[in-house]
Formats: structure tokens, C-alpha cells, sequence
């Protein structure tokens, strides 16, 4: 006996995340190395950075896309700032 639904294929979703892309301030310390110390999402809202958790290259896996990953810490949230190579900075959020 056929199992009802057998034939049928997923529906694909279509994804629940995006890029937002958003103004970093960033200042460069006496190593080279840069660092996000602002955020401003594209309504003019602006949240300082309290501390830098990490830096490596990432692929942005909800959203799509590829560049460094900043995880940094605005106030008790950690949140994945992303820069790509043509220096446009965005983030994974929801639609």
C-alpha cells in the first residue's frame, strides 16, 4: 500500500533571514587591526559596542554572503557584524 503524500516534493522556503545593511564606526588601534566601537541601523538608531568577542572570516549562514565576522557584545546581546570585501557592513536579521 502507497503512503498518502509519497509523490509529493518539499515546497521550498523561502528563507527567514536577510541582510541589513548597516553604518559601522570603527576606529584602527596602533596593531592595524580594526575595531567596531558604534552601530547604526539604517533607521538612525545607533548602539555603542561594549566589547569585541571575536574576529575570523565567515560565511553569513542564514542570510547568504561571506566576509569577517565581527561577534561583538551591545550590552547583554552578542551580535554578528559582518564586513565584505567591498567594506559594506551588514548584519543577519529577521524579515
Amino acid at each position: 500500500m502507497a503512503m498518502p503524500f509519497s509523490n509529493r516534493k518539499p515546497v521550498p522556503q523561502e528563507p527567514t533571514t536577510q541582510k541589513v545593511f548597516i553604518g559601522v564606526y570603527t576606529y584602527t588601534d596602533i596593531t592595524g587591526r580594526t575595531v567596531p566601537s558604534r552601530i547604526r541601523w539604517e533607521d538612525g538608531q545607533e548602539w555603542e559596542v561594549d566589547r569585541l568577542l571575536d574576529v575570523r572570516p565567515a560565511h553569513a549562514t542564514k542570510a547568504g554572503g561571506f566576509g569577517i565576522r565581527f561577534l561583538v557584545r551591545i550590552g547583554r546581546h552578542e551580535r554578528a557584524l559582518f564586513q565584505q570585501d567591498d567594506g559594506r557592513w551588514f548584519v543577519e536579521a529577521d524579515k
